[in-house]
């Protein structure tokens, strides 16, 4: 037997099953004798009808709704669990980027301010080797003039 039914055949048998439960004893029994009837027409066993129903029984698409929304609403919840927390980590990454944005907008500012002093440091190196370089010609200067003796005049020879 196939593992799809024909909607027909589910639609009759279903009817007949409902007759045979009915409370009058003449329908019950034609409802049985064309559930016979048809059967053997289709070639159809007892226990291939019980499968039919057991099948059907079983079936989630058709019974057990309630069971499959509640898969549904778990895995629901589940995503919308897992779509908070991803929000809060965003939020988490967000306020970290901020952090390292500003720290780079003040390495930044720190990097334009060294290099607008840089101009003012040479020039201040320089200054201070030139004048360190004239005091000292003036102190070698001032010693000689106080240590050395008085230089000979030497015009008196040609006269």
């Amino acid at each position: 037997m196939t593992d799809t039914f024909d909607p027909k055949d589910i639609k009759v048998l279903s009817d007949i099953l409902a007759l045979v439960l009915e409370e009058s004893p003449g329908s019950a029994q034609n409802a049985l004798d064309a559930l016979r009837t048809r059967a053997r027409r289709n070639n159809l066993t007892g226990g291939a009808l019980k499968n039919l129903f057991t099948s059907l029984a079983t079936d989630p698409m058709r019974t057990g709704t309630s069971a499959r929304e509640a898969q549904l609403r778990q895995a629901i919840a589940r995503l919308e669990g897992e779509i908070r927390t991803q929000q809060g980590r965003i939020r988490s990454l967000q306020a970290t980027l901020s952090r390292t944005q500003m720290d780079a907008y003040s390495l930044q500012a720190e990097i334009v301010t060294n290099k607008a002093q840089q101009p003012w440091r040479y020039i201040a190196i320089a200054f201070g080797v030139s004048a360190g370089l004239l005091l000292g010609i003036a102190a070698t200067q001032l010693y000689h003039s106080l240590t050395d003796p008085p230089p000979i005049d030497r015009s008196v020879y040609f006269r």
